[in-house]
């Protein structure tokens, strides 16, 4: 499947762009989403900036990319350290693995 957005091609069963992390609408069901196990948080190698932390959690929180990076960066400004550790915490502790998927 080629993402209409980027033009990158990813799997046929993706749910996401691996690179800009646009949601592919492939007619699968939620039922058949629930049915492959819990969501596990991973960084992505694919698309990152700095660690892959926030590409992985708009994976995970099925969201745009930009977004979560907008958000995050906006938590910085106005949290300061507290969105500082949580970033710190999700590059060491969260497993790296391709998001293209």
């Amino acid at each position: 499947m080629i993402c209409e957005q980027c033009g990158t091609e990813n799997p046929d069963d993706a749910a996401f762009c691996g690179k800009c992390g646009r949601k592919f609408t492939t007619g699968r069901t939620q039922q058949q989403v629930v049915s492959n196990g819990p969501k596990k948080f991973y960084r992505c190698s694919d698309d990152k900036t700095l660690a892959g932390v926030c590409s992985g959690l708009a994976k995970y929180l099925d969201a745009d990319v930009s977004l979560v990076r907008v958000i995050t960066v906006l938590s910085f400004l106005f949290t300061g350290s507290i969105t500082f550790w949580a970033y710190i915490f999700l590059w060491v502790i969260g497993p790296e693995e391709p998001c293209n998927n």
